[in-house]
């Protein structure tokens, strides 16, 4: 595991997937990351890429060609080159490559940062269009906090969101995005997961005009605030103990989807030789 750390806070990293594996406050020793658990989910907090969540069929096509990648697609499994290192940052690449081709047909550099700034950590992407032909892509942010729920150790957790006194919730249906929605109102801008919240998968919440959420719990708060991304997601295992929040710059596939990758909502068009960003943080 590599670390980078200053007199806050201790970040712990894996080079697969450049997988962000630990946040401890020095302060209290309070671990915020979820340890991935395998009885549960067996990651920490993954990038989704080159698409977010499933593909119908498990296939897209582009320029008149059928390919195929997994759900979420194939970032989050490969290991990244570490291109710069600091005490207090470091940065993950990752490049088109013959494995990369033959199930994404772009030439593309992918680049992660994680960078200290006292209390807060930041997290940016940068994604460059190494070629000429415009760049079809989405990328998603998925990482797991601890999190009490309401049943355990008379916790009062919850997740605020300030700008919002209703959530459009969109659901899925055998891992493609339903055009069913419904409108969850909130207390005080407030929303109390329980452990039964996530029973019929993430929450996939859009239109939000909150750009941060912070987690409250048993006296802790956590902001996490987001730029550059147009979707949210929300999601648990029932029974676990951790909530991911995750920014998103694409969907899954719609059940009605033509396969077509070019036309997937959220998809990102980005031209030749050129950089797409985005960045989410946590402050503590």
């Amino acid at each position: 595991m590599h670390t980078i750390e200053n007199g806050f806070l201790s970040v712990g990293l894996f080079q697969k997937g450049a997988e962000l594996r630990s946040v401890v406050d020095k302060h209290n020793k309070y671990e915020w990351m979820w340890q991935a658990d395998e009885r549960y989910w067996a990651k920490s907090s993954p990038i989704l890429f080159p698409i977010v969540g499933a593909l119908k069929e498990g296939r897209f096509i582009h320029a008149g060609q059928i390919y195929h990648l997994p759900r979420h697609g194939f970032a989050r499994d490969i290991d990244f080159d570490i291109v710069e290192t600091t005490a207090t940052r470091i940065v993950f690449a990752l490049n088109a490559n013959d494995n990369t081709e033959h199930c994404f047909p772009f030439h593309f550099s992918l680049k992660l940062t994680y960078e200290l700034k006292e209390n807060m950590l930041e997290v940016s992407y940068c994604v460059c269009n190494l070629g000429q032909d415009l760049l079809y892509f989405s990328l998603g942010a998925h990482p797991a906090f601890n999190f009490s729920y309401n049943q355990a150790e008379n916790s009062t957790a919850y997740l605020e969101f300030p700008a919002d006194d209703i959530l459009e919730r969109y659901h899925l249906h055998d891992n493609l995005l339903s055009t069913s929605f419904d409108c969850i109102e909130l207390e005080n801008h407030q929303l109390f997961p329980d452990r039964d919240t996530f029973k019929e998968d993430a929450w996939i919440l859009k239109n939000l005009n909150s750009n941060a959420v912070i987690i409250r719990s048993n006296n802790r708060q956590l902001r996490f605030a987001y730029e550059g991304f147009s979707y949210f997601g929300i999601w648990s295992v029932p029974e676990s103990s951790f909530i991911c929040l995750e920014p998103w710059q694409g969907l899954p596939d719609h059940v009605n989807h033509n396969l077509l990758f070019s036309e997937k909502e959220g998809i990102v068009k980005l031209n030749g030789n050129s950089d797409w960003h985005a960045k989410w943080s946590i402050t503590i």
